[in-house]
């Protein structure tokens, strides 16, 4: 193990690491950071919402809903803080690293605002409740303001501060006498470089007509082959991850193409089930199910963040410590925008591969009649051990795959966080060289 640790460390890391410092990685990594706390603080509300234990969710009544309400605080509007957190960390890189002046509250409005152009409000027809007429609804469909919008969100963000900073450095703006106030002079500064990236997104979303959000779906629409076989679900594994590695929300995407399918054959299995009683492959209509991947493949990242409960970077360590309970409740977020996971090269590798590793024993497990097909829906939210337990009607063997498939997942997980421990510890060292140099140069030379 040490062996591969150290092949992991001196071989595989380094060049990735060099990529993760490249200037739109990490403003994309810091994208991730902004948001960090609203997710965890999010995800505390759903669990304390939907814990799944009857009598508990009993005892809340309907007043659970109202937990729920502050469930979403972090990902339901996920793409639009992108919007932000995006063009205030390239503004802030190009005003640290390339020594610029750019406003950052001028780009990041107008980076919302480019956003918002390519989501526009529209209006509906609704029934309202003690009327004869229908009435209307004018509001922001939210369809890409969540986890799905984030990659659009990206994308504005990193081109609404390109074209900016151009017009800037190509000094096309408005210029004041310098007794004006600075902030005035900001104002007028802004006026053409903002003019014109919102022509440009106008042009992009109104006039082409191009649906940014759409079009990146529909790029991985044909890649997604749905069907009832190993190789679709290996199709569908590997685009999940690969689709959470740069921050797109892998579930819904590859569910919005084969949600429709997926439902028809949970659907079917479960009326087998009922008919015959048995969870043998071999008795029913389908195998490879969505109920499949969500009991046997997706089953958490508490592995991850256990692991790093014992790092010595106290970073890593307490953000294993912050993202531990919701890693239980299969939630992700956490680690996957605050470690991050998110396009940091070192951890995209382990992400994809844990997965892929499951999926393929998975594969093996259920063709030699090892293990049963899952048939009955649990909700997700439940600790993978036990939501196998009962998707599989109390079957023991089902829940213990799981839990050797969480100790194969830290094992693979391990390296890679040590890689990332390595990095953490050594640019700590560095900061504290630098703090030590400061403070030798600040103390006063004593004169004879």
């Amino acid at each position: 193990m040490d062996r591969f640790t150290d092949f992991i460390e001196n071989k595989i890391a380094p060049p990735l690491l060099r990529f993760s410092q490249m200037r739109y990685i990490q403003v994309m990594q810091r994208m991730g950071l902004g948001v960090m706390s609203l997710l965890i603080i999010g995800s505390l509300f759903l669990i304390i919402a939907s814990f799944p234990y009857d009598p508990y969710l009993d005892m809340l009544g309907e007043f659970r809903w109202t937990i729920a309400a502050a469930s979403g605080v972090g990902t339901a509007f996920l793409g639009l803080y992108s919007s932000i957190t995006v063009a205030y960390g390239l503004t802030e890189w190009y005003n640290q690293n390339r020594g610029f002046s750019i406003d950052p509250l001028q780009t990041v409005v107008l980076s919302v605002a480019s956003f918002l152009l390519l989501n526009p409000a529209e209006t509906v027809q609704t029934i309202i409740e003690g009327q004869a007429d229908p009435g209307s609804f004018t509001g922001v469909p939210t369809t890409y303001m969540g986890a799905i919008g984030v990659f659009t969100a990206l994308i504005v963000g990193i081109l609404t501060v390109e074209i900016y900073r151009f017009i800037v450095s190509k000094e096309i703006v408005i210029k004041l006498p310098e007794n004006v106030p600075q902030n005035v002079s900001q104002a007028f500064v802004a006026l053409i470089p903002s003019t014109l990236v919102i022509v440009f997104w106008w042009l992009v979303g109104h006039v082409i007509g191009i649906d940014l959000p759409e079009a990146i779906q529909s790029v991985f629409e044909p890649l997604v082959q749905v069907g009832d076989s190993e190789g679709a679900m290996l199709i569908t594994v590997v685009i999940n991850r690969l689709l959470w590695s740069v921050g797109i929300h892998g579930s819904n995407i590859v569910s919005s193409v084969a949600g429709t399918f997926w439902t028809q054959m949970v659907a079917a299995n479960q009326e087998a089930y009922q008919q015959m009683g048995s969870m043998a492959a071999s008795d029913l209509p389908y195998t490879w199910t969505s109920l499949l991947m969500d009991n046997y493949i997706w089953t958490g990242l508490a592995p991850m963040a256990f692991v790093m409960l014992f790092s010595k970077s106290s970073r890593i360590k307490s953000l294993g410590a912050l993202a531990l309970p919701a890693a239980i409740f299969n939630i992700g977020e956490p680690l996957i925008f605050g470690l991050p996971i998110m396009l940091n090269p070192v951890m995209m590798i382990p992400f994809v591969l844990v997965y892929l590793v499951l999926a393929i024993l998975t594969i093996v497990f259920v063709n030699f009649g090892l293990l049963p097909v899952p048939v009955l829906s649990v909700p997700w939210i439940m600790p993978a051990p036990l939501k196998t337990l009962l998707a599989t009607n109390g079957q023991i063997w089902p829940m213990v795959y799981v839990l050797i498939g969480w100790v194969a997942m830290g094992l693979i997980f391990y390296p890679f966080i040590k890689a990332l421990e390595r990095q953490d510890l050594a640019e700590a060292q560095l900061e504290d060289r630098d703090m030590s140099v400061a403070e030798e140069e600040e103390q006063p030379v004593e004169q004879n």
